[in-house]
């Protein structure tokens, strides 16, 4: 069965672990039976070894018990750039394999619940594990919401995006994050309402600064361009701004003429809100190759 998934931007700045946005950037996968293991990537991520250890194969192994398949994967999302590629891969894979819950097999895999449930779901999503599994809801979304990423080269693992953070958090500041999620999601419900503080936080991008100082000059510039939030865009490197949409195509070449006058290897694109999440492109959406005779 052959699937497509979209990229998403999460945190949204108040909203850390906890809110994605799915936009307008895909990874398409097919998995079928074969009798050994073989991987095909094009576009981004085409330049990692394909073997046993790819996520793509793990995640095979997982919903099928082997990973005698043949997996084609097409990717026009950036890796560790802060836009959900390894939870949109493993949501595809996931449900291109017959998973039961491909959300769920997603979000255990990337170990962020709000990226996979942007991928799956589309829209704004929160998510998280509650209990023992992972959950994640949809949110209201007015339909005027797009945006403008900046996508610079330098990249970011998470991991690493992650190895800045302070292990305490005063309480001010989670009282001032909880307050701005709040006005957050009422903005992105009704874009009339949305105001540039409500993507104000003090938990990850001021430390995250530190290892890539240029998404402070980009935000601005997004902000100074007409974006009416900016923020990271998950652990980064990406910056994301909110704009409407009309608006956001027509600063876009603003936008890129100021990433180059500040001489940062980035690309600006505007990218709409994916609303379909998960999408079936071919094939029988209940299939089970878990009972395949390859």
């Amino acid at each position: 069965m052959k699937v497509r998934v979209p990229a998403s931007s999460a945190n949204l700045g108040p909203g850390f672990d906890t809110l994605a946005l799915a936009l307008s950037l895909y990874i398409t996968v097919e998995v079928r039976p074969a009798s050994t293991l073989s991987i095909n990537c094009s576009g981004f991520g085409a330049e990692l070894e394909k073997n046993h250890g790819h996520l793509a194969a793990k995640v095979v192994r997982d919903v099928l018990g082997h990973d005698e398949v043949d997996i084609e994967i097409e990717s026009e999302i950036p890796l560790a750039r802060g836009l959900g590629s390894s939870a949109a891969l493993a949501v595809a894979v996931a449900a291109s394999a017959g998973a039961y819950d491909a959300f769920v097999v997603g979000a255990e895999f990337d170990g962020h619940g709000e990226n996979a449930g942007a991928s799956y779901l589309g829209g704004l999503v929160a998510a998280g594990r509650l209990g023992d599994t992972y959950e994640a809801t949809s949110l209201p979304l007015d339909p005027r919401v797009s945006s403008i990423v900046i996508v610079p080269e330098q990249k970011l693992s998470t991991s690493d995006a992650r190895s800045v953070l302070p292990e305490l958090i005063p309480r001010s500041d989670v009282v001032f994050n909880l307050q701005r999620l709040t006005f957050l999601l009422a903005g992105l419900a009704d874009l009339d309402q949305l105001k540039s503080e409500f993507g104000q936080e003090r938990i990850h991008e001021l430390p995250r600064e530190t290892l890539f100082p240029a998404a402070k000059l980009l935000k601005e510039l997004l902000l100074d361009s007409g974006a009416l939030v900016a923020t990271w865009s998950g652990a980064g490197t990406s910056v994301i701004g909110i704009f409407e949409r009309d608006e956001a195509i027509a600063k876009l070449q603003t936008v890129r003429n100021a990433v180059s006058e500040l001489q940062i290897d980035a690309t600006a694109m505007h990218l709409q809100v994916d609303t379909v999440g998960l999408d079936v492109v071919d094939g029988d959406p209940y299939s089970d190759l878990a009972g395949s005779d390859a």
